[in-house]
């Protein structure tokens, strides 16, 4: 008995220790997943997929663009191995997202729950916190309404794929939109404003080469260059040192 009622209170996501503007983000990204979630689901109708494999490639990728890239390989006439791929190179992206969470993230079981719930609108969220209880309640409490409202949504998008014209909406385009907006106070940093740019150009470049779906993932080469500016910041530093 002492045990559920730990585990509860452990998962418990509605405290007053939040501010009310992580609530009011949780909503509207919430809103705005149940929107995007309708037309994947109707995209994979039309695509032929069953209800019951929109649900399950939901529930178990939970990415949004994994899901959507998968989709549209199998649409396009690809081989399922080459969706798979596609979906998995999509979904590189979380290793930066846990690299972001992982200083607030518990050293227990639930780390390896909550892992799952890691992606673009949980970790975006969890930056609003002011410490890592509050980091990790707004990242609990976006990422259990990710994990009920996609896979939810994508089901009634299925049953209502007849009627959503998805294309028309363009409701791809409120991803970005949101996490901009949650982001916009990191970019006063000139680093982090300098990467952003960087990552966006990049992005842009190569979208109408590769894939759909993949050119965003590449902004993350980025990184690769940054890691390798620190690598030789550091070995002229140790030289230096020996010198003197």
């Amino acid at each position: 008995m002492c045990t559920m009622v730990n585990m509860s209170s452990s998962f418990r996501t509605v405290d007053r220790v939040l501010p009310a503007s992580t609530y009011r983000a949780v909503v509207i990204i919430t809103v705005t997943i149940v929107a995007v979630a309708l037309s994947y689901g109707a995209i994979s109708a039309v695509s032929g997929f069953a209800w019951w494999q929109t649900l399950m490639l939901a529930a178990f990728a939970l990415g949004g663009a994994a899901e959507f890239t998968f989709v549209g390989v199998i649409a396009a006439g690809g081989a399922p191995i080459l969706a798979v791929l596609a979906g998995l190179l999509v979904n590189t992206r979380n290793f930066a997202f846990g690299m972001a969470v992982g200083p607030f993230f518990p050293q227990d079981w639930k780390a390896l729950i909550a892992a799952h719930w890691i992606n673009d609108e949980s970790t975006a969220v969890a930056r609003t916190g002011e410490n890592d209880r509050q980091r990790w309640r707004a990242f609990l409490l976006m990422g259990v309404a990710i994990a009920l409202m996609w896979p939810a949504g994508a089901v009634g998008g299925q049953w209502l794929g007849s009627v959503i014209d998805a294309d028309m909406l363009g409701l791809d385009a409120a991803f970005p939109i949101i996490l901009f907006c949650l982001i916009r106070g990191d970019l006063k940093n000139r680093s982090t404003l300098c990467l952003t740019l960087a990552g966006i150009l990049v992005a842009v470049v190569l979208t109408p080469i590769l894939p759909l779906g993949l050119g965003a993932v590449t902004s993350l080469s980025v990184f690769v260059f940054v890691a390798l500016g620190w690598l030789i910041r550091r070995v002229v530093r140790q030289r230096r040192g020996v010198r003197q």
